[in-house]
């Protein structure tokens, strides 16, 4: 489902309203959290041997845009 969400939605560009709307509020977590970023929560990691979480972590410049993401696992 990420796949579809990161190939049809620009998320490089976006305001942060943007981005939680589309996405809801993000996930209240100190995994990956930094000063200028958000991180969601997807659930387990894709794969045969699903050990970790995976996680989309957005980071945002000065005014609010969408710089980078990164897909994580823990």
């Amino acid at each position: 489902m990420v796949d579809d969400l990161i190939n049809e939605h620009e998320l490089i560009g976006m305001t942060k309203d943007e981005v939680f709307t589309l996405l809801g509020s993000p996930t209240e977590t100190e995994y990956f959290k930094e000063e200028d970023n958000v991180v969601y929560y997807l659930g387990d990691e894709r794969g045969i041997i699903r050990i970790d979480s995976e996680w989309l972590v957005i980071w945002f410049d000065g005014s609010d845009k969408a710089m980078k993401y990164e897909l994580r696992t823990d």
